[in-house]
């Protein structure tokens, strides 16, 4: 049977949408009275007098540092609450729903000025651990929740066939389990790595140096927001195109390695 010709209806539509966003910028920026001038940035991305890094540069550094170990610390922190989500004894259990509910529902904003003004006075923390825990404590508890969703979900029967083969616990968890479950979980894991990244930008309130922090103190001296502003965005964008392509080729290269 031939195959069927796909539609060129999706197509058409994704066009349509292009090519109205693309009108949507171009009308804004003619309407915008405004002169463009992107040359002052190269101080800030550079000095060279002091031939060092400049403010921006440092900034984009302190996100990178922040983000970095806030998603490892999460990662960890949310993979092992993810399990205890699984045991049946009801006091570990319940404390552990306690401590995803508390993370995930409220704002991490007010996470933040708790973590530095509260438990951080009490227990004279710096700014930049402050910063650091809130975000591993935020992502650890979205972390759990995908881990307890994709545990849940897996296939019984399949433990079941190892165990019938005579592979032991380990086994089944190393060979079957941990391959199926990263591939499930690596596309939600992904995209909460990226939200994180974007989170990072609030630990600006408590006076940390990194990419927003930097974006504030330029436009206070140079009082050109626009320009600075939509280079902020654009490192952004790269930071969190390179965690979305990592993410997919490390997809593609489990489901290769699963049907082998």
């Amino acid at each position: 049977m031939p195959e069927s010709k796909p539609s060129i209806f999706p197509t058409f539509v994704a066009l349509l949408f292009m090519l109205g966003l693309f009108f949507l910028v171009v009308k804004s920026f003619q309407s915008l009275d405004y002169e463009w001038d992107f040359r002052f940035l190269g101080a800030y991305i550079w000095d060279s007098v002091a031939n060092r890094p400049g403010i921006m540069m440092q900034g984009l550094w302190g996100t990178l540092k922040i983000s970095f170990q806030s998603i490892c610390i999460g990662t960890i922190l949310g993979t092992a609450v993810g399990f205890l989500l699984q045991v049946r004894e009801p006091v570990t259990r319940i404390a552990t729903l306690c401590y995803v509910d508390l993370f995930r529902n409220t704002p991490v904003l007010v996470q933040l000025y708790v973590m530095y003004f509260v438990v951080g006075t009490a227990f004279d923390m710096s700014a930049e651990s402050a910063g650091i825990l809130t975000l591993s404590l935020f992502c650890s508890a979205y972390i759990a929740d995908i881990v307890r969703g994709t545990l849940v979900n897996f296939d019984v029967g399949q433990r079941d066939a190892a165990k019938a083969v005579g592979l032991n616990d380990f086994d089944i968890a190393r060979l079957i389990v941990l391959p199926q479950a990263l591939r499930r979980m690596l596309p939600p894991l992904v995209g909460q790595f990226v939200s994180l990244v974007k989170d990072s930008s609030l630990v600006s309130v408590i006076s940390i140096l990194e990419l927003t922090k930097a974006a504030l103190n330029v436009v206070a001296v140079s009082f050109r927001s626009f320009e600075t502003w939509f280079l902020i965005a654009f490192l952004y964008l790269v930071l969190n195109t390179i965690v979305s392509t990592c993410g997919r080729w490390l997809e593609n290269r489990l489901s290769e390695s699963l049907h082998a």
